[in-house]
């Protein structure tokens, strides 16, 4: 068997970086493409390409054979150029049936090298899997400045030419040139690409209807854009006459107030809170391209907080400051740029008014993010809000249309009644009211931190019909139906939540999915379950082959033990992912920081078991594993209950010493993840090398599986769930190990 040589650690090390900045790469490129769940699913079918690749050197051993290494980096190489070109050029056709074989070649040829690496030197698979955890790590964290610099079209580029450096650290000398021959290929296209762009998406002919591709069919056209790795922004002029809007991957418009629009703008349904009550602290969550700050300053603000979380967004309001009044940079403007919820956390003000208009970028097309999380739509949210509120001051909620105007009324309710309030109570505390001109009608809704009398519902009500909207709930007033029933006390909330045919419960922290309105499995999600669910049996199928087939009880249940590593893994990774969010206050910090550690933890720890446990992992293997695997759930467990307290004493800390605690508290469990695999890859490849591959494929699929379990189940039942589907799958991997190691006893 080859040597693990240092040459073969960098060439893993190149491969499993390319394959992750493509990756994530990737899932820029496609929220620009498509809605959020077609890019989990073509996502998922991409990352399934990796089990397929692996599972190969099993069915056919000569693939494994290590001249062939060059030519499955250069095959990565030339899948994923293709792929971007077709992407990118084809972005106008509908042929998601050609995308789809497109995505998972790129990581069919990435399993497939991997796959053979390990099953060519399995004795040395701890190093090996510290050099693809260590490679990983790496592209996690300069995938943002990548993007930042580059933007998604030309990191892609920079990913496909790394899987042709990796075959330089693979070759042999008879196919150096087909190596050389790939890179510099996507060097020049990289190059040239720079320099006067070919590969550019049509906005105007997206097969996926956006919101922008109506204004530029009509005559509009894109002034300004920013491709950064939290998104790609563009600033269009309508070509109607309107002001300029702000598009953040195509999604709805956020409007720039300028000169000539303004007297337009003030009679938006979303200036009757500034109007009506004069606030003179403002707290925004999402101003976008400016018209939130615009409407606090029209109400004579004496300070506006504006939190967005977009950079481009504040870089072009930012340039063209000389058509929209320098808004950003007036006296009583303080812009910040964080995750709103996460600012407000962080602060030491009260407000009068805390506002949101519309903070979800896809306001007409709202379904397409059903499966994006939102926690600053959550009930935990709203009881933030109204612990920062002054005495009478009040939250303002620009809602996108009638259902979720009735989630936003039972999350109020949800944090009013946390406060020790009934249904009733609360309900003073609530007004709303719609702008039926707007297509569809928006409806705003307010709520008090003093339940509103008679007269402020009087007051407010004549005003509302006077500028020409519809009240629908004014306390001791007006309630509509069916909230007249819960105003009178008749009803609780609750009864018309289990009544309602859509989901109108309250999200929360544990399951943010505010924009989420169906019950059970989301109908987008349904084609990757059935395919997740065929997954699944055929690993139960291969799992039932090697239990026929092998006589020793370790190699029958090994199939097991890799999928349950798989699946707790991502599990693992996801859920700390998703608690660190509103800590760090940025999603791409979150992601970037977790992956990281968790990639990077996972190498160290592999390479110390090389190290320092070599001895103990070689003598009694099974148990040793088993107790790595049962360290890791109970460090998963003590983490979900430590991290809370430390994130709450930690929430007002600078934004380093917040990194350095994510990072230092997650490490341990990190490491510890990084034993068991490649020390079962050692056990099983001393018998037969063709196992590697199996393990590879079967922990390489159950990941794509697990991801997908870990999205339903975060929509159904919560995050809570994901962390113990993480912490039972390192149990039964547990479980399974102690059998092994009784059965190779007796």
């Amino acid at each position: 068997m080859a040597p693990a040589n240092p040459q073969r650690l960098i060439g893993a090390a190149v491969l499993s970086a390319s394959a992750l900045l493509l990756e994530i790469v990737l899932t820029r490129l496609f929220s620009v493409l498509f809605f959020p769940p077609y890019v989990f699913l073509v996502i998922s079918i991409a990352i399934f390409g990796i089990g397929i690749g692996a599972a190969a050197p099993a069915l056919r051993p000569a693939m494994a054979g290590a001249n062939r290494l060059p030519l499955y980096a250069c095959g990565g190489t030339l899948s994923a150029l293709l792929l971007l070109a077709f992407a990118v050029l084809g972005a106008s056709l509908d042929l998601q049936i050609i995308l789809f074989p497109l995505l998972a070649t790129p990581y069919f040829f990435f399993g497939l090298a991997m796959s053979s690496l390990f099953s060519q030197s399995p004795g040395a698979s701890r190093l090996l899997y510290m050099s693809d955890l260590l490679g990983a790590g790496v592209a996690a964290l300069i995938a943002i400045p990548l993007l930042d610099r580059f933007g998604a079209i030309n990191a892609a580029l920079v990913a496909a030419m790394g899987f042709a450096i990796a075959g330089l650290y693979l070759v042999r000398r008879r196919n150096r040139w087909i190596v050389a021959l790939c890179i510099g290929l996507s060097a020049l296209l990289f190059g040239g690409n720079l320099g006067a762009p070919f590969l550019e998406i049509d906005m105007a002919s997206l097969a996926t209807r956006k919101a922008i591709t109506a204004p530029l069919n009509a005559g509009g056209r894109i002034l300004q854009s920013h491709w950064d790795a939290f998104a790609r922004t563009d600033l269009v002029e309508p070509g109607d006459g309107g002001p300029l809007r702000i598009y953040v991957d195509g999604g709805a418009a956020s409007i720039m107030p300028s000169a000539g629009a303004r007297q337009d703008l003030i009679r938006d349904v979303g200036f009757f809170p500034f109007a009506t009550e004069q606030p003179e602290r403002v707290f925004i969550i999402g101003p976008g391209a400016g018209l939130d700050v615009y409407f606090a300053l029209q109400g004579n603000a004496k300070a506006v907080t504006a939190v967005e979380v977009n950079p481009a967004s504040v870089a072009l309001v930012d340039e063209w400051r000389g058509l929209n009044g320098d808004l950003y940079n007036q006296p009583e403007v303080e812009l910040v740029i964080d995750d709103g919820r996460s600012a407000l956390r962080r602060a030491t003000e009260d407000y009068d008014l805390i506002y949101l208009s519309q903070v979800v970028t896809l306001a007409a097309e709202r379904g397409g993010y059903a499966l994006s999380e939102n926690t600053i739509y959550t009930a935990e949210a709203f009881a933030d809000y109204l612990a920062r509120l002054k005495d009478g001051g009040q939250i303002a909620l620009k809602l996108y249309d009638e259902i979720t105007l009735t989630r936003a009324v039972s999350t109020a309710l949800s944090a009013l009644r946390g406060l020790g309030l009934t249904d009733q109570e609360a309900m003073k505390h609530l007004v709303a009211i719609v702008d039926e001109k707007s297509d569809p009608p928006i409806p705003l809704l307010m709520i008090g931190a003093a339940p509103y009398t008679e007269d402020d519902s009087l007051v407010l009500g004549a005003i509302a019909r006077e500028i020409g909207f519809r009240p629908l709930l004014l306390p001791h007033v007006l309630a509509r139906p069916p909230l007249d029933a819960v105003d009178s006390g008749e009803a609780s909330f609750a009864t018309l939540v289990d009544a309602s045919p859509d989901d109108i419960s309250p999200p929360t922290d544990n399951r943010p999915y505010f924009f989420q309105f169906e019950r059970g499995i989301p109908k987008t999600l349904i084609p990757l379950t059935i395919v997740v669910a065929f997954v699944i049996l055929v690993l139960l199928a291969l799992h039932i082959r090697q239990w026929s087939r092998r006589e020793a009880p370790a190699t029958r249940l090994m199939p097991a033990f890799f999928a349950m590593l798989g699946l707790g893994f991502i599990a693992l990774e996801i859920y700390a992912i998703q608690q660190t969010r509103l800590f760090l206050g940025h999603p791409t910090y979150a992601v970037t920081i977790v992956l990281a550690t968790f990639l990077v933890g996972g190498g160290l720890g592999s390479g110390m078991s090389q190290v320092f446990f070599r001895d103990h992992l070689e003598a009694r293997p099974h148990l040793t594993n088993a107790a790595a695997t049962a360290s890791i759930a109970i460090l998963a467990l003590a983490w979900s209950l430590v991290w809370p307290l430390i994130a709450q004493e930690l929430l007002a800390a600078s934004m380093l010493l917040r990194f350095s605690a994510v990072i230092i508290l997650t490490l341990p469990l990190a490491m510890c993840m990084g034993i068991p695999f490649p020390q079962a890859l050692d056990f099983i490849g001393r018998g037969d090398r063709r196992q590697v591959a199996v393990a590879w494929s079967v922990n390489g699929l159950m990941t794509v599986a697990g991801s997908v379990v870990a999205v339903l189940l975060s929509i159904t039942t919560g995050f809570a769930s994901v962390l113990w589907l993480g912490c039972v799958a390192y149990v039964l991997a547990t479980l399974i190990l102690i059998f092994v190691h009784r059965q190779a006893e007796t």
